[in-house]
C-alpha cells in the first residue's frame, strides 16, 4: 500500500504547481480572448450588464482552463507517481516509466505483458475523432513492441467518473476508482487522493482569489471603456462586430494599470 503521508506530500507539490499555472493563466488573460466567446449565446441569455457578462465569461474561461491544467499537471503526474510508488510493494517484477511513446503517459512492463496507458482528466473531453487518433497511436506503438514478444495492453484511463466497457475495441477504458486501482492495486486509492487534496485545499485560496479579482477588475475597466455605454450596458453591435466581422477591427491598445 502507498503510504498516505507520502501521497499527501506529492499531492501538495502538484497542487502548488497547479495553482501557479492557474495564476499565470489569469495574468496572461486579455479581453480579446473573452470576446472570442460566442456572443450570440450570451445575448440569447439576456446578459446585457457588462459586469454580469464579464463574470459569466471569466468563470467559464477559468473552468475550462482549470480542467486542462489539472489534467496535465495533476492527474497525469499523480498517475505516474502512483504507479511507481505501487511498484515498490508487489514482487518487483514490473517496471514503470512515463512518456514511453506518442499519446502514452505511462508504460508498465511485466514479465509477460506491456501495458501502455494514456491518462485523461475526465471522460467527457474525449470525442470520437480524438478516440480514433489515440487508437492509431496505440497501433503504432504496438507495432514497435512486437519484438518484445509480450502481450500488448492499451489502456485509456480517466482520473474521475465511470466508463462502461466499449464493445469491439481492443483498448481498455477505465475511470475513477477502477483506474486508480489499476495503477496501485488499492480499492480505496481514489478516496485517498480526495483526502490528500483536502489536506492542502485551503493553502492557495486567498492568493488565487486576489489574482482573480485583480484580473476581473482589469478586464472590466477595458470592457466598460470600449464595449459598453455610459450606463454599463453592453454594446452588442460592437462586440459581435469584433467577434465576427469579415474584416477584424483593429485591437485597442491595452490600458495601463
Amino acid at each position: 500500500m502507498i503510504d498516505e503521508q507520502r501521497l499527501s506530500i506529492e499531492v501538495g507539490r502538484l497542487l502548488n504547481r497547479f495553482y501557479q499555472k492557474r495564476i499565470d493563466a489569469l495574468k496572461g488573460l486579455n479581453l480579446t480572448k473573452l470576446l472570442n466567446k460566442n456572443p450570440y449565446l450570451y445575448r440569447s441569455m439576456g446578459v446585457n450588464d457588462a459586469a454580469n457578462w464579464l463574470q459569466q465569461v471569466l468563470v467559464a474561461f477559468v473552468s475550462s482552463s482549470d480542467e486542462t491544467i489539472f489534467g496535465n499537471d495533476f492527474f497525469e503526474k499523480l498517475a505516474v507517481w502512483s504507479a511507481r510508488e505501487a511498484d515498490e510493494f508487489p514482487d518487483g517484477k514490473r517496471s514503470v516509466n512515463d512518456a514511453s511513446g506518442a499519446g502514452v503517459d505511462i508504460s508498465v512492463e511485466g514479465a509477460t505483458y506491456y501495458q501502455a496507458i494514456s491518462v485523461k482528466s475526465g471522460k467527457n473531453i474525449f470525442n470520437s475523432q480524438s478516440d480514433k487518433g489515440q487508437a492509431a497511436e496505440f497501433s503504432q506503438l504496438q507495432a514497435r513492441m512486437k519484438k518484445l514478444g509480450k502481450q500488448f495492453l492499451p489502456v485509456i484511463g480517466y482520473g474521475y467518473g465511470r466508463k462502461a466497457a466499449t464493445k469491439n475495441s481492443n483498448v481498455d477504458k477505465v475511470a475513477g476508482q477502477k483506474f486508480w486501482k489499476l495503477l496501485t492495486g488499492e480499492d480505496d486509492f481514489y478516496l485517498k487522493i480526495s483526502r490528500a487534496i483536502g489536506n492542502h485545499s485551503g493553502e492557495h485560496f486567498v492568493t488565487y482569489q486576489v489574482e482573480f479579482d485583480n484580473t476581473k477588475n482589469r478586464l472590466l475597466r477595458e470592457l466598460l471603456i470600449d464595449y459598453s455605454d455610459q450606463n454599463g450596458a453592453l454594446n452588442w453591435e460592437k462586440i459581435v462586430e469584433f467577434n465576427s466581422a469579415a474584416e477584424k477591427p483593429k485591437k485597442a491598445k491595452p490600458i495601463s494599470p
